[in-house]
């Protein structure tokens, strides 16, 4: 029987109790009853089938999460990798190891797709976890001493250090508790984990005193981009920076730092540059950030770089082509020359790159033969490429070289948006693609992907979407996509249909 419905059989069980009962007192009998019942053994058991450490310990993380969140699924995988849960092989790199974990819970129904989900489980993004295997995973979280619960509010995690090194920032009822204990504890705390608190007013000096923290998860992880966080700004030297991130030079075993979502910074404090240790910065979503360190080649260990949907961001900074430990790199910008000191073509450096995405801007500065150099990124497996507002001088550019516009031949996954030219370049053709499992093209000038009759995609999940003068016919597509197990069509041209 699957958790879910296990879950559903022990509401039916707690629905039959008297309604002289009082909430208070359901609410106790509730939680008695789920701690003796057939339900609890049955879920605990899938627990305890789980094969390895890892599996378990991931589990177990989602216990932290209030009742009914919808949690985006990379900011996970990312503190899973910051906290050690999960740690690369030989194989598979840590992130792919993150995602197979996350795959075997789905499949083992103790996680669920967010309403509104794909039932495709390659394409699910958000999920949520029933209430009553929450409740399990507190009390296993709890045994574990993985993480701590305040009494004071039923079911949240505590912001107290006295029992483990992991505390939350939460909130409720409009008041925000940071975490407590002397400076001893404070300085053996492993994780800083932002639950629910939206206006964080944290100090530089309780910043200052964290001496071992390996995870700082301030930022969002609720699947909804509506989710607001708020930081206060301080003036230093002149300038408008965040009072507590001026402590983050201290931080020498830092290794996940994520301020995702978080308005009001507009800019990283120079001391970034001194996070020895750090692997993945998350700025995903900082829609007031303006400015990086104009050098970040000193971060050595990163391998994940995300500053995607940093729309006032005025470009990157110098020395990402000496990240040699780079696997993602999200937001790539290309602006105008000045603005980007690193070019596209350096990028080939990077050996161990795996994801990169560009936005390419109004002002853009391309030069010659730069996308051709794409080609000889062999270990890049996920590449997106969108365009802003073209300017008409660099779709000429593209036009006259539409033999140069290519593509790492190993790609798995291709999403190109807002694609300037009408017509596919040689670049986008199925037998220099073989490898390629997702196409996405989302808006644009394109008008077909025919290149022949024998031309053949092997794309299993495909989407093409708002291409205003794509020429669509059902039967072309399922001929030119024989492979396609998931596939989204819409918002095309008249021909439509």
């Amino acid at each position: 029987m699957a958790n879910s419905e296990v879950a559903l059989g022990l509401e039916v069980e707690l629905a039959d109790r008297p309604e002289e009962i009082s909430q208070d007192q359901r609410k106790l009998s509730a939680e008695a009853i789920f701690d003796k019942s057939e339900a609890m053994a049955n879920i605990r058991r899938s627990y305890g089938d789980l094969r390895g450490t890892e599996l378990k310990v991931c589990l177990l993380s989602f216990s932290i999460f209030p009742e009914g969140s919808e949690i985006r699924k990379r900011p996970l995988i990312y503190w899973w990798i910051g906290e050690g849960f999960i740690t690369a092989t030989k194989e598979k790199t840590a992130e792919e190891i993150g995602e197979d974990i996350f795959a075997k819970l789905l499949r083992k129904d103790l996680i669920q797709p967010a309403p509104g989900e794909s039932n495709c489980e390659l394409l699910v993004k958000n999920c949520c976890v029933h209430p009553w295997i929450r409740r399990m995973l507190i009390s296993l979280a709890r045994e574990a001493r993985l993480f701590d619960f305040d009494p004071r509010w039923p079911m949240m995690p505590s912001d107290s250090i006295w029992t483990c090194r992991r505390s939350c920032l939460v909130s409720k009822e409009d008041k925000s508790i940071t975490p407590q204990g002397d400076d001893q504890w404070k300085q053996n705390l492993l994780t800083v984990f932002n639950v629910n608190v939206q206006y964080l007013d944290l100090k530089q000096e309780w910043l200052d005193k964290l001496k071992r923290v390996e995870v700082l998860h301030f930022g969002r992880w609720q699947s909804s981009p509506k989710y607001h966080i708020e930081v206060d700004q301080k003036t230093f030297d002149g300038s408008q920076a965040v009072s507590f991130l001026n402590g983050l030079g201290a931080q020498k075993h830092l290794k996940y730092l994520s301020l995702r979502g978080i308005s009001r910074i507009s800019e990283l404090p120079a001391s970034i540059r001194s996070l020895i240790s750090l692997e993945i910065l998350d700025l995903r979503a900082c829609h007031d950030l303006e400015r990086l360190p104009s050098d970040i080649s000193s971060l050595k260990k990163l391998t994940h770089l995300d500053v995607s949907e940093c729309y006032l961001l005025e470009g990157v900074p110098k020395g990402l082509h000496k990240l040699s430990s780079l696997q993602v790199l999200k937001g790539f910008l290309i602006g105008s020359q000045e603005k980007t000191p690193t070019k596209l073509g350096e990028l080939a450096t990077l050996k161990k790159l795996r994801r990169l995405s560009i936005h390419i801007g109004n002002g853009a500065a391309i030069q010659a033969g730069e996308f051709e150099k794409l080609k000889v990124m062999s270990s890049l497996r996920y590449l997106k490429v969108s365009w802003g507002v073209v300017s008409k001088n660099l779709t000429e550019g593209i036009e006259d070289e539409p033999s140069k516009f290519l593509f790492p031949e190993n790609l798995e996954k291709l999403d190109l948006q807002g694609f300037p030219l009408s017509d596919a370049p040689e670049g986008l053709k199925p037998s220099k693609l073989k490898n390629l499992k997702k196409l996405y093209i989302r808006g644009g000038e394109l008008k077909s992907l025919v290149h022949g009759e024998n031309e053949q995609w092997k794309v299993e999940i495909f989407r093409l979407e708002y291409l205003k003068k794509f020429i669509y016919s059902e039967e072309e597509v399922k001929r030119i996509f024989p492979h396609r197990k998931y596939w989204t069509v819409k918002n095309l041209s008249e021909a439509e249909g």
